[in-house]
């Protein structure tokens, strides 16, 4: 029997995890899957690992290639799976036993191009577990319904944006892009999936663990290639839709990409200085600009959800709404730049 699900496990420097990931997968109840744990020419023991599994069962795949990145190995994966499904497993997480399962049988039964589950984060310093839903409450995302609607479906892009728990149909995502030798590029795979999916649905349960805390992941990342990996993603995911779709129909991506502005720059923030990406965050202004109408319907008719709590987050939507007050935003921005590099 060919397998339904393909499970990407991208590998790099990842020896002391790796197994914990692996046994997950081999206690699964759903047994039609396989595995392609994808080596992204890492130079410690990972692949003698993922081999010792692949001697003992043919379900599992070593893969190896040139080092590009993780999101070489997202597009490597699903540009050559030929499965219906697929699922990202961060090699130092893990999933339930029946995650599988229960991701498999909620989307077939309900025809979903994208199925959702919860997770738990995990802290090693403690081994502390902490339930993690995929939504707030405020976005009133159902669970076991299929959303087939664009109004319903497209609030799931405002949902926790990583890979843990998440089915996707394979033939959604062919045509993704991906920035190679960056971060971050599993953001790019959830909300262009999104977009293309047709039915999507959310299960309330938790089905992977989150390793939150470990030396070198991407929690620990420094706030400077943070910022330069994030305006990468921003870019890759505002050219796919702004050339893949019509304006109307991409109006609450534009509004996810303006809380993404709001992030890099508050994250920018946070720097003593920052020049050399003055110009390239500037730019994503200026972009987000243009659409300071759809901006505000989405922000004054509380479309989705969104925080106005903080002075930064006040201060930038109202920069927004009009030619004037966005120069002066700009003019600030410029003005603060030259003040923390002086």
């Amino acid at each position: 029997m060919n397998p339904d699900i393909t499970v990407i496990v991208p590998i790099y420097n990842v020896e002391k995890y790796i197994r914990k990931c692996l046994d997950s997968l081999k206690r699964q109840t759903y047994k039609n899957f396989e595995v392609w744990a994808i080596d992204d020419g890492s130079p410690d023991n990972s692949k003698k690992i993922v081999q010792e599994y692949a001697d003992k069962d043919p379900r599992f795949k070593s893969i190896l290639k040139e080092n590009g990145g993780y999101g070489s190995v997202l597009e490597y994966g699903i540009k050559n799976t030929k499965t219906k499904y697929f699922l990202v497993c961060d090699p130092d997480d893990w999933l339930t036993d029946d995650a599988l399962e229960k991701l498999h049988n909620f989307a077939k039964n309900s025809n979903l191009d994208v199925t959702v589950g919860d997770k738990y984060n995990i802290y090693s310093e403690d081994n502390k577990k902490v339930y993690i839903p995929s939504f707030k409450k405020e976005l009133n995302v159902k669970p076991r319904v299929a959303y087939d609607t664009a109004e319903k479906k497209d609030r799931f892009i405002f949902s926790e944006v990583s890979p843990h728990a998440k089915l996707f149909k394979t033939s959604i995502a062919k045509n993704i892009d991906f920035p190679h030798k960056i971060s971050y590029t599993d953001t790019i795979l959830y909300v262009l999936s999104i977009a293309n999916a047709k039915r999507v649905g959310y299960l309330d349960e938790a089905l992977a663990y989150y390793l939150i805390d470990r030396p070198g992941n991407t929690m620990t990342a420094k706030t400077e290639a943070k910022i330069r990996d994030t305006i990468k993603i921003w870019h890759s995911i505002y050219n796919q839709l702004i050339n893949g779709f019509e304006l109307n129909q991409i109006e609450t991506y534009i509004y996810f990409l303006y809380y993404e502005m709001k992030i890099i720059l508050i994250t920018e923030s946070q720097l003593p200085s920052m020049s050399k990406y003055h110009t390239e965050i500037l730019k994503i202004m200026r972009i987000m600009q243009r659409y300071n109408k759809i901006l505000a319907k989405y922000v004054n008719n509380k479309v989705v959800p969104y925080n106005t709590n903080s002075m930064t987050g006040r201060l930038i939507f109202k920069g927004f709404m009009n030619k004037a007050t966005y120069k002066w935003v700009e003019r600030l921005y410029v003005k603060l730049e030259r003040k923390r590099e002086a």
